[in-house]
């Protein structure tokens, strides 16, 4: 999704930023916060960060396989 066209449905709502005030209380887990985390703890601070990392397949096969051994033990 990274490598795909900056203009795709799915890299907008990477980047999208909702105006407007979120209600009180907890802030609700959504795939996108979830992703935003996952980039954090990759070490990318920002979507350009990530993409670059993106275009090289084998370095990014390595962290994602990386991040999913690890990814779901937390939810345990």
């Amino acid at each position: 999704m990274l490598r795909s066209d900056k203009e795709n449905h799915c890299n907008t709502a990477l980047t999208w930023a909702p105006e407007g005030k979120r209600k009180r209380g907890r802030p609700r887990v959504n795939w996108r916060r979830t992703v935003e985390k996952e980039r954090d703890q990759m070490g990318w601070t920002s979507w350009s960060q990530a993409r670059k990392a993106a275009g090289d397949r084998a370095r990014w096969r390595h962290c994602v396989e990386a991040l999913c051994a690890t990814g779901h033990e937390e939810e345990r």
